[in-house]
């Protein structure tokens, strides 16, 4: 079963473990960050006002990290999360870090529960912005309802979106 709960200061283990693992530095660390640096990044979402962030459990064991915050035009015009109608969307980041995980279609289903749940808080619409190359993580968020748009960022990620009213059967049965 997939579960989500908030991230505290005593999980910087498990998330140093995850960002100094190939898999996820490759994508989320930017460019001369370290995984230090990235659990700082992370634990800084902690009580933060407009964002949240949560270890992914998988029959109650950790296996990811997921973060997501409301978009809004203050964010620069060429950030995923700028938006000139910011009520109720949202960008979200995760990962799965638990390598033992890769390639099973878990990734899919942890974005359409998370969906689920921001839909049922309210959210309107969702936004994901995986980077073009990482086609596993563009397939997932496709498998989880979310489309891509013809937005692509200078930095190389793809503007993903998924409406309020999108329930993939694909995952849903799955």
């Amino acid at each position: 079963m997939i579960a989500f709960r908030p991230l505290t200061d005593d999980d910087a283990g498990w998330l140093l473990l995850w960002m100094a693992s190939p898999h996820v530095q490759q994508w989320w660390l930017s460019c001369g960050q370290t995984a230090e640096d990235g659990v700082e990044d992370a634990l800084a979402y902690i009580g933060a006002a407009n964002a949240t962030a949560f270890i992914i459990t998988y029959n109650d064991q950790p296996i990811g990290y997921f973060q997501c915050y409301e978009c809004n035009p203050d964010h620069e015009p060429d950030s995923p999360c700028y938006s000139e109608n910011p009520r109720g969307t949202f960008l979200f980041d995760m990962f799965i870090g638990d390598a033992s995980h890769l390639g099973d279609g878990l990734g899919a289903k942890v974005l359409s529960k998370a969906a689920d749940g921001l839909f049922y808080k309210g959210a309107q619409c969702l936004r994901a912005a995986p980077h073009a190359t990482n086609i596993a993580a563009v397939k997932s968020c496709e498998r989880a309802g979310f489309t891509a748009t013809d937005h692509t960022r200078a930095n190389g990620l793809v503007l993903m979106v998924r409406a309020r009213d999108v329930a993939p059967d694909a995952v849903k049965s799955a």
